[in-house]
């Protein structure tokens, strides 16, 4: 038998992350710009982003601020487990310095002013101060934990300040699973399961629902061997507790056809 279930080792694979991930680019950029369009006008943010691995979301809801001008200063806030992601997030924060700011704006603006830290912690347990952020944000994070972390999300968030989430729930890996069906994969929740949570947070903070929808993303392999082998790059490493029948896993691998691999992504935007 042989043990291959996908769970996360982020911190061996920090440096090939990046050019394994692309769906994880493209959901990034779509946050950000769901949570660009949204922006209360707040001049002076503080921001997290919560499970922030190498800093994708970071990078995209920045630059775009940047381009605008919309802010004057920012506090920005990277939690994640992983230090050698943490490290190349700092990196991109630090270049993030170097962007040209617009020059489209009437009287001009000056430089924002950025500061930036890296926090080393569970996202269940952040350590930051109640009600300290004005935008909490992650992006293909919070599947690793239980919607139980919602709650403290929700803790940080300022009064009239804003929570997007993108979470992948059950539905992905749809063509992996009908095509090899012995195969074991995430068991990601349903959208159920998130909505509940947020649901609960919505009430106690007397909070508006800004968006909510589901969205496909995907892209496409050789073949199987080629998908896992990215999977790993990305630091889902090939061990757990559910096994596949080692004549079996091979037979699967000797499948020469192309393969798609998809996310059913649940995004959300909550003001609090």
């Amino acid at each position: 038998m042989m043990s291959c279930t996908v769970t996360p080792v982020f911190g061996k694979f920090a440096n090939s992350y990046d050019a394994a991930t692309p769906i994880q680019s493209q959901v990034a950029e779509h946050l950000a710009q769901l949570i660009v369009r949204n922006h209360t006008g707040v001049t002076d943010m503080c921001v997290v982003d919560v499970g922030c691995g190498t800093g994708k979301l970071t990078q995209a809801v920045m630059s775009k601020f940047l381009q605008n001008a919309a802010l004057a200063s920012a506090q920005l806030y990277g939690v994640d487990t992983a230090a050698s992601m943490l490290a190349i997030w700092q990196q991109r924060v630090e270049h993030l310095l170097s962007m040209p700011q617009s020059s489209t704006s009437s009287p001009p603006t000056s430089p924002m002013t950025l500061y930036s830290q890296a926090l080393c912690a569970n996202m269940a347990d952040t350590a930051l101060a109640n009600q300290s952020a004005d935008l909490v944000m992650s992006s293909f994070a919070l599947h690793w934990t239980s919607p139980s972390v919602i709650a403290e999300l929700g803790r940080i968030v300022k009064t009239k300040g804003q929570l997007h989430l993108a979470i992948p729930v059950a539905g992905s890996f749809h063509e992996v699973s009908q095509r090899f069906p012995k195969l074991p994969v995430f068991d990601f929740l349903p959208s159920h399961a998130w909505l509940a949570a947020i649901h609960t947070l919505q009430q106690q903070r007397q909070g508006t629902l800004i968006y909510h929808t589901e969205q496909s993303f995907a892209a496409s392999y050789d073949n199987l061997k080629s998908l896992l082998k990215n999977l790993k790059q990305m630091g889902g490493a090939v061990s757990g507790k559910d096994s596949i029948d080692t004549a079996t896993f091979r037979r699967y691998l000797q499948d020469q056809s192309p393969i798609g691999l998809d996310y059913q992504l649940l995004m959300i935007g909550l003001q609090l």
